[in-house]
């Protein structure tokens, strides 16, 4: 999960070589977010075994390559669109959906959620794959981020480690504006899940430090949900290790949200 926040075509000839290179132990403990993923999983668990009624339709905003942001939500919500800038990455999603033997591995992202779940990690699998009915391009930084395709509202829409990405170089006041472009997309009454690193001053990129102009902290994004119309039901924080050197980022935490709309 380390570098989310990289857009991958930036530092990776393929979306799958980005895959290999940081997904290929996304259980393990990484020097800079420590047990991170594994802590992600279990919130987006506890969020979908809770009592909330998530709706059947779920839009997925900066997929990446990448499906574990949603095994989770496959066990409520039966149709889910996956959407991202770059095909390249989608297409590595339709791999996996479709059973290509070629597809990156994301078996032990599955059983990790299922041994929460107390399910079978075959069956759900193959719910997950059947869930994911599309694979979309999307621009955050449009007003509609998924035109020209036309969809209804959805029910809920997630979001994991991607806006800070799309806008590490482009301030609060755009970001701001990605939070209200991909809350438009949801119905009223709708729930609202990101994910966002925060305390993020710099990038490191070929033993460069690449300064960061967002520097996130948990008030000023709950400040764009709340503007963008989303009121937080509940917030996690997971504090990232103390560290003399740092591989990626000097990122301090990660912030989870859970928020309804309600205008």
């Amino acid at each position: 999960m380390s570098s989310e926040i990289y857009k991958y075509d930036d530092h990776f000839k393929t979306a799958r070589e980005y895959l290999e290179h940081f997904h290929s132990d996304m259980l393990g403990e990484d020097v800079d977010e420590g047990l991170a993923m594994a802590w992600t999983l279990g919130q987006l668990h506890q969020t979908f075994t809770g009592d909330r009624d998530f709706g059947r339709r779920l839009l997925d905003v900066g997929s990446g390559p990448t499906v574990y942001q949603l095994i989770s939500a496959s066990r409520v919500c039966p149709e889910i669109i996956c959407s991202d800038i770059h095909k390249g990455a989608l297409a590595e999603i339709k791999k996996w959906k479709n059973g290509d033997p070629n597809a990156f591995d994301w078996t032990d992202a599955v059983k990790f959620v299922c041994e929460l779940e107390g399910t079978r990690w075959e069956s759900r699998q193959k719910q997950l794959q059947n869930a994911i009915k599309d694979t979309v391009v999307c621009d955050v930084f449009k007003e509609n981020p998924l035109h020209p395709t036309v969809f209804s509202l959805f029910d809920t829409v997630i979001t994991a480690y991607c806006l800070e990405g799309a806008c590490w170089d482009k301030g609060r006041s755009t970001y701001a504006d990605t939070v209200r472009n991909i809350c438009s997309l949801l119905k009223p009454g709708g729930y609202f899940i990101l994910m966002s690193y925060i305390g993020v001053t710099y990038y490191i990129e070929g033993g460069q430090k690449l300064p960061e102009s967002l520097r996130l902290d948990p008030e000023f994004v709950l400040k764009s949900l709340s503007e963008a119309g989303i009121t937080v039901l509940e917030t996690s924080v997971y504090k990232t290790p103390e560290r003399e050197e740092c591989v990626f980022s000097d990122v301090k935490s990660i912030l989870y949200v859970v928020g309804k709309k309600t205008q």
